[in-house]
């Protein structure tokens, strides 16, 4: 079982390297056989089509993103902090994760991927939002958050996913400038 995630991973980890390299519309089934240094026939073994590639590079970045989101508001002291180290850590490793990257740029714009996508996500969000949760739980535990009554924070670290999703989207679509990513976080940290 080791050898083949571990021959899984080694693919995965080629792809990803040609979709940051060349993109993912440019990048081949044999182009990823070659950077693997495996056979095309055992890459189709693994892996039905280069769409399935897609989606589990996809699936890897998401939890790779979740581990270090985690791990860096963990660190933190404050619930305040911790939000920070949240919205900051998600902007910045999602910048990072081509998969995910050029899903929100809208490169994958048919239909099928699409729904097929919506699942990853899906999961990727719902894990952010027990992060944001965890995070208000304990700001409302230690009166940081005074204006989160305990029945709401569900519903409110589902609004801070929601916003932090279409933020992320739209800086990934118009935008390139981290300037703008620095002050919509200070927004967020510091109020107006």
């Amino acid at each position: 079982m080791k050898k083949k995630d571990s021959i899984s991973d080694s693919i995965l980890e080629a792809a990803e390297t040609l979709f940051q390299k060349w993109g993912i519309r440019k990048t081949t089934m044999d182009d990823i056989a070659q950077e693997a240094g495996k056979s095309k026939s055992l890459i189709y073994y693994y892996f039905k089509n280069k769409e399935a590639v897609r989606k589990a590079v996809a699936i890897a970045q998401a939890e790779r993103i979740t581990r270090i989101v985690r791990k860096e508001v963990e660190k933190k002291k404050t619930a305040k902090e911790k939000l920070l180290a949240y919205v900051y850590t998600t902007f910045c490793e999602t910048r990072r994760a081509v998969t995910l990257y050029e899903i929100a740029r809208g490169e994958m714009k048919t239909s099928s991927w699409l729904i097929r996508i919506r699942e990853v996500m899906g999961r990727y969000y719902a894990r952010e939002a027990k992060i944001v949760e965890g995070i208000l739980r304990f700001g409302n535990k230690n009166k940081e958050f005074r204006s989160i009554g305990g029945h709401d924070i569900s519903d409110t670290a589902q609004a801070i996913v929601t916003v932090m999703r279409s933020l992320t989207i739209s800086l990934f679509i118009e935008s390139e400038d981290k300037k703008l990513i620095d002050q919509i976080i200070m927004l967020l940290s510091k109020g107006l």
